[in-house]
């Protein structure tokens, strides 16, 4: 029977993570188990990386894990297995940020069905449930997510990307809305940014789309930092303050 869990941490793009065969256990024909089973609510799910790093290796493991992806993150291995053929997105040497998607859940390898294989390597195997539950599990530093804010931003808008924000980076920030810049290059820095400081994205995670859900979260940036009531209207500009606050110019 499948369990939910109730992670601080994503790996499923749906944000509902089922457990089907936790670490250790798996049945019994098999006693060991070196990471956890998942399902989404609906079954198959998009694959989204648990945190920022690089990613260490994309490959195929006709022994068990079938097609899979190392992301490390601080010296520490984040590996998705069973990933569904031709669905990866990433290649290694590539830098990829938190609830970004990076695959799709498949049945490839030694799987009895579609599920997500998540595992964290340290020298060996250790149990990945704490990456899922714990806040901050890999050590990032909120400096680090600003900075790579910042920089991200500035290489989408065309600005020096020396991650300093600045009169030129802000001069350069574009309107962002719901009818306005909706897909602009600097929806996805500016998604990975709020979810670093546990701001909800909604159901459709960093996608690099301000729908809806990016609307409602500026929303409550705006009046967590103290905007004007008249400010707070899920729209990001300069001359309304939100970049000014995003990029600590205020």
């Amino acid at each position: 029977m499948a369990t939910l869990l109730n992670v601080k941490n994503n790996v499923l793009k749906g944000r509902k993570h089922y457990l089907t065969s936790d670490y250790k256990t798996r049945n019994e024909s098999r006693s060991t188990h070196n990471g956890m089973d998942l399902i989404g609510q609906n079954g198959v799910d998009d694959i989204v990386a648990i945190a920022s790093g690089t990613v260490s290796y994309t490959g195929y493991d006709a022994s068990g894990g079938g097609y899979w992806i190392s992301i490390t993150t601080n010296g520490i291995e984040h590996r998705y297995f069973h990933l569904q053929k031709g669905s990866i997105k990433v290649q290694k040497g590539d830098k990829v940020n938190k609830g970004e998607i990076i695959a799709r859940m498949g049945a490839t390898g030694n799987a009895t069905g579609n599920c997500l294989h998540f595992a964290i390597y340290k020298n060996s195997y250790v149990d990945p449930k704490p990456y899922l539950m714990n806040e901050n599990p890999f050590g990032e530093s909120s400096d680090d997510a600003y900075t790579t804010f910042v920089r991200d931003l500035q290489e989408a808008i065309g600005a020096n990307p020396d991650g300093i924000a600045g009169p030129e980076t802000l001069s350069k920030t574009p309107t962002i809305s719901t009818s306005t810049g909706w897909n602009h290059l600097a929806v996805r820095p500016l998604q990975v940014y709020l979810q670093s400081l546990g701001y909800d994205l909604g159901s459709k995670g960093v996608d690099g789309q301000f729908g809806k859900d990016m609307k409602a979260c500026i929303k409550k940036y705006q009046s967590d930092i103290g905007l004007a009531s008249k400010y707070q209207d899920g729209i990001v500009t300069a001359r309304m303050y939100t970049w000014r606050h995003l990029l600590k110019l205020n």
